[in-house]
């Protein structure tokens, strides 16, 4: 499933080019501008979508018509796209949580087996 890649915010050109490496074509990213600045090459190199979705400073949790957008978004960047990279801060919150509900919506999985899929690949080398 060499569709999505997750990982913290690129904000270092070396993480613009290790996602040029990757074969990632678009980004995703679920946090504010201000959260973490990404490198001014990012916008350059890659096409960039951003909606915003709580996390663990905000008072409240996604709503369910929150997280169905970032989900239409999503799949309308890896039908264009391809390899699309989604990011939050620290992809501990919010990047996870829309990968899983990726992994759920489009491949049906169950949770489990999407928090497992996704634990597999926590080993690979951090972008």
């Amino acid at each position: 499933m060499d569709e999505l890649a997750i990982g913290p915010a690129p904000r270092i050109k070396r993480h613009v080019l290790r996602l040029q490496d990757a074969g990632i074509k678009a980004i995703f990213s679920l946090c504010e501008k201000e959260e973490a600045q990404p490198h001014s090459s990012m916008e350059e190199q890659f096409p960039f979508h951003r909606i915003v979705l709580p996390d663990h400073r905000s008072a409240r949790l996604p709503k369910p018509n929150e997280l169905s957008e970032a989900l239409v978004l999503l799949s309308e960047l890896h039908q264009k796209y391809g390899s699309v990279f989604v990011h939050c801060v620290a992809a501990m919150e919010r990047s996870p949580l829309v990968c899983m509900a990726w992994l759920v919506q489009r491949h049906r999985l169950s949770p489990e087996r999407a928090l497992d899929y996704m634990m597999q690949g926590s080993q690979a080398e951090e972008v």
